[in-house]
């Protein structure tokens, strides 16, 4: 029971909650860079090299002392950890030895000021630490900074040898790991007024090197944490700078306007030369023109149109004959006809166009008639008003401003033609399908439902419980009207399949291993304390609902419990016969009722109304993949069923849930520490001024907000916030201006007013 320490559990505090993985700082000097280092509007984190002495004469003669700082450009962070392990080494390096002191240590911990008189070359020891130099000061809030090394590789014993002896390079790069840290709320890790942490000092002849891993808590949130690897030295890294991109409106993979990005970005093309960046259907070498559309579909300054030969509005019938408009894409040329022109009955003759029911064109009753309806679209005004030969279809437009093809400069409005599907779409930012471009909301189509795995939520890389794994949480997220999760399931040859690869890397508890929660403990009693129960905590079992210590109890279906552990597959498509099931149901008529996780879930779509149904822990650098059938109950409606996938690793969130696969969530995920960016409108000027963004998206827009902000003028404007200079005043909008009182009359009383407010100051 000597596992469950409280070293153990200090380790356990500085890694739960998500984590987003940032990628190695650079020593790029060029603040023009993608990969500045630090100064830019990009960059994060950096790392300052400070030297405190060069020593000249006596003991460390020809040695300099060293401090090592994290530097940030958030006032607010909190440091809680220097780590390293296989996947991300750490080295602190030095050409020759570092200098320890008799009296000093690994770390700063047990050095007291008050000894520097007497023992001089103490101030200058080598040490690693979070924020402090010496012993810490509880009424400040700072604690020791602790200490871990792996069996295989004590790295602390390197670094410092004892009895003064020479300390050698700091390395931990085993696939145990090791780390230096500090807990959430002891103020060692806040930053300074400088933005600065103190991570160690050295002492050496030799050139400083290396690279450290840190886990910092942005803005100070301990609901979160990323890591982010930064450079000691060493040779500058080749600087990384903006790529041309193009504004993609449509997102059909060609743009408008250029712009400089850093990497790709959602809304933004590689290729220019769209022609059209309103529709998707138009761009550069498109293979499909649509005849007679109006658009130019693959951007070669001409349109397809059809022929309207003898020039009466109506086209011709035959899509084999077109003609290529070369002045006016929107095929309105003599000869030219859109799609959606009526056919012609007869388009050697303009005065035959309309049909009867059998076919036949209509003889008018004189081919020389004009039409004299002012309605029609062929209206003559020097017709006579009797003269009849009039049409009403080529002029025709959608008059609702509501539909897809409103068209509002048609000159007979009518609902007749107009349709409402080709633009509609889910209008739901937080829906599966979610479409950006859909301007009539179709929310009917929305979908909330897949299954989402959000991680890693636990880091563990201390020889305590287990070593080196990351832990995430699975989530069905289900469909607005569903009421309960009743049974997580695949069939054997079925339409739906569970399934999770790699089953046999998933990491079983032995002492409290089980394959479902609720029973489990998350406190363990060691000589009448009680400690958290690191094990059971990262152990791997499935749910509907639960967590440790809760849930409904489960039954097992094509498995079995006992032989789960150590169980190499799990997947329905394995079981023996056709039609058997493998999953896991609620064995009640309680529990699975789906509740608000956009907290665990990073505000995902669909998070609004999940389940949890699996923790899985698994080694850092191994990914799984999660796909299952979710039966899930509705009011008065029976059982319903989704079915839905995704995957993850230890390093990034990737969602492709969608509801049986109709739909896919691409979600976002920073990754780069370097270069988050996000664009917007950088000018302060600006109406839609971004103060968030950090690269600029090349749309701000300067008018939509201007006009008269003065509330004293003729055309004050309360929707305006920048003044364009267009006020009018007027110095008589008041009939009787030296009518104080309002009685309709100048009297004694006004002059009285007047008197009592001369030679005061107007107001501003």
């Amino acid at each position: 029971m000597s596992r469950f320490t409280s070293h153990s559990i200090a380790c356990l505090a500085l890694f739960m909650f998500g984590c987003v993985a940032l990628s190695p700082a650079q020593t790029c000097s060029d603040s023009t860079a993608c990969n500045y280092t630090l100064g830019s509007s990009n960059s994060i984190y950096g790392l300052d090299v400070e030297v405190v002495t060069v020593h000249e004469g006596g003991l460390l003669d020809g040695m300099t002392t060293y401090r090592l700082f994290f530097v940030s450009a958030h006032p607010d962070d909190f440091v809680s950890a220097v780590f390293g392990d296989s996947e991300s080494p750490l080295m602190v390096q030095t050409s020759t030895s570092f200098f320890q002191d008799a009296l000093g240590g690994v770390t700063p911990n047990g050095i007291f000021s008050a000894l520097y008189p007497s023992f001089p070359t103490l101030q200058y020891d080598s040490w690693v630490t979070i924020g402090i130099e010496g012993v810490p000061d509880a009424t400040a809030g700072q604690a020791d900074v602790q200490v871990v090394s792996s069996a295989g590789q004590n790295w602390q014993l390197n670094f410092e040898p004892g009895f003064g002896a020479a300390g050698s390079d700091v390395i931990i790069d085993d696939s145990d790991g090791g780390a230096w840290f500090t807990l959430a709320g002891q103020s060692n890790g806040n930053v300074d007024a400088d933005g600065r942490v103190l991570l160690g000092q050295f002492t050496t002849d030799g050139v400083l090197s290396g690279m450290v891993n840190l886990q910092v808590f942005p803005e100070g949130d301990q609901s979160n944490y990323v890591t982010t690897t930064l450079s000691i030295g060493g040779a500058e890294e080749e600087c990384i700078y903006p790529t041309t991109y193009y504004v993609d409106t449509d997102g059909d993979g060609f743009g408008t306007t250029p712009v400089l990005l850093c990497g790709p970005q959602e809304g933004y093309a590689t290729e220019g030369g769209d022609c059209n960046d309103n529709t998707a259907i138009a761009y550069p070498g498109n293979p499909v023109e649509l005849i007679g559309d109006g658009i130019d579909g693959n951007c070669d300054g001409a349109e397809s149109c059809f022929r309207d030969f003898d020039g009466d509005g109506f086209r011709s019938d035959d899509s084999e004959d077109i003609i290529i408009s070369l002045n006016n894409i929107n095929c309105s040329e003599e000869g030219e006809a859109y799609a959606y022109d009526p056919i012609d009955c007869d388009d050697s003759n303009p005065d035959l166009n309309l049909a009867d029911a059998a076919g036949n064109c209509i003889e008018l009753s004189s081919p020389e008639e004009g039409c004299g309806n002012p309605g029609a679209c062929n209206y003559d005004p020097e017709a006579a008003e009797e003269e009849d030969n009039c049409e009403f279809l080529s002029c025709r437009g959608c008059s609702n401003p509501a539909a897809c093809n409103y068209d509002p400069d048609a000159q007979i409005q009518t609902e007749i033609i107009c349709e409402y599907l080709s633009c509609a779409g889910c209008t739901d930012p937080t829906a599966t399908n979610y479409n950006p471009e859909a301007f009539i909301a179709d929310d009917s189509d929305c979908l909330y439902s897949g299954i989402l795995a959000i991680g890693p939520s636990v880091i563990n890389f201390n020889n305590v419980g287990p070593v080196m794994t990351y832990t995430n949480e699975v989530y069905a997220l289900l469909p607005p009207e569903a009421i309960r999760l009743k049974r997580v399931m695949g069939v054997k040859d079925g339409e739906v399949r569970l399934r999770i690869e790699p089953f046999g890397a998933l990491y079983q508890s032995e002492i409290c291993g089980d394959w479902m929660p609720h029973d489990m403990l998350a406190t363990v009693d060691v000589d009448g304390v009680e400690y958290t129960n690191v094990d059971c905590l990262a152990d791997s079992w499935f749910t509907i609902g639960g967590s440790v210590g809760s849930g409904p109890a489960l039954l097992p279906l094509g498995f079995d419990p006992v032989a789960l552990d150590v169980a190499e597959a799990f997947d329905s498509d394995l079981l023996p016969m056709a039609g058997d099931t493998l999953g896991w149901e609620i064995e009640g008529e309680t529990g699975g009722e789906p509740t608000n996780h956009c907290t665990e879930l990073l505000n995902r779509p669909g998070c609004a109304n999940s389940v949890r149904i699996a923790r899985l822990t698994m080694p850092l650098g191994e990914s799984f993949f999660f796909q299952a059938g979710l039966t899930y109950t509705v009011a008065g409606a029976g059982e319903r069923s989704i079915t839905g996938q995704d995957f993850t690793d230890d390093s990034s969130i990737s969602s492709e849930s969608g509801g049986g696969g109709e739909a896919d969530s691409d979600d976002a995920v920073i990754t780069d520490g370097e270069a988050n960016i996000v664009n917007g409108c950088l000018d302060a000027t600006a109406c839609n001024y971004d103060p968030s963004a950090n690269a600029d998206s090349g749309n701000c827009d300067f008018d939509s907000c201007a006009g008269c902000t003065y509330p004293d003028a003729e055309n004050y404007d309360d929707t305006k916030t920048v003044d364009d200079g267009s006020c009018t005043f007027s110095l008589t909008s008041n009939a009787c201006p030296f009518d104080t009182n309002g009685d309709g009359l100048i009297g004694a009383t006004d002059l009285t007013n007047f008197l009592t407010s001369f030679d005061t100051t107007c107001p501003e």
